[in-house]
Parts: structure tokens; sequence; C-alpha cells
């Protein structure tokens, strides 16, 4: 049986016109929603869990303790926006993923960005290693991201 090539995981969202602000471009405040959403379908896909599934049924938490974002060019709805996520490092209960959003169709650099969110407890917002399976998951995506966020950085 062979195993297929590890890809980076992509999440495509439409940008629609409540999105944009007077300039008739996507507003900045926005950009911190689709990181968000795109980490957290990166989750749900490549670590088989989502923040309400974790909050709710597993009395665990995921606040973010860092963001940030670098905006390279402006977004408009003419065309879609996929928010590539890489995993960058695997703490104790911590975990710093790199983001990439590039124009669905046209593939321009539209931002890049990083954001650290750490596992708690949901009961006293104590730092909780991160259990496994997650964190199984997790060190398989770092491991092959590893070599991308690299070569992207040389």
């Amino acid at each position: 049986m062979s195993k297929e090539a590890w890809q980076p995981y992509v999440h495509r969202r439409s940008i629609v016109w409540g999105d944009t602000d007077t300039a008739h471009i996507v507003y900045t405040g926005r950009f911190l929603d689709f990181l968000l959403e795109a980490i957290e379908a990166f989750m749900r896909a490549r670590v088989g869990c989502d923040w309400y599934r974790l909050n709710v049924e597993e009395k665990m938490g995921t606040p973010f303790v860092n963001v940030g974002l670098d905006f390279k060019s402006s977004v408009t709805p003419r065309e879609g926006l996929d928010t590539r996520i890489l995993v960058a490092q695997v703490g104790k209960s911590s975990v710093r993923v790199a983001a990439r959003g590039t124009g669905a169709e046209s593939g321009t650099l539209r931002f890049t960005g990083t954001a650290t969110f750490v596992f708690i407890t949901a009961t006293d917002c104590a730092p909780l290693f991160i259990p496994q399976p997650y964190r199984a998951a997790l060190e398989a995506e770092a491991a092959e991201a590893a070599a991308l966020l690299s070569s992207e950085s040389a």
C-alpha cells in the first residue's frame, strides 16, 4: 500500500461584500477571523478535533496567546482566499502555526502570519500537556512542514 505524498493544508474561503470596507477591499479586522477559521478547519481535518468538541466534550480550551499578520496585497470579493496552515512548532502545551494567504485563482500573496495557541483545562485555565492523539498528529504535521518552512525562509 503506497502512502500519498503529504500536502500542506489549504482552507479556501469566499470573500463577500460584507467582508469589505469603504475602500472596497477586505476590512483589516476580518483577516484575524479568516486566520482563526482556517486554523480551526485545519484542526478538524488534520488533527481530528474542532474547538467546539475540545471545549464542550473534552473540557479543554485552546486560547491564542500570540497572533501576527503581515499584509502583502489587498483582497476583494473578485477572488477567493486560500489560507495555507503549517505547524511550525509543537511545545508542551503550545502550538505555533505559520499561515500564508493567497488569491484562490491568481496565487498572488495576500498575507503571511503566525499564531500560537495553548491547550488549557476549561475549568481553571491551567496549561495542559497536549493530549494524545492530538500531539502525535500535530508533531507529524510539524515534521512534514519543517522542510517547506525552511526553504521559504531561505
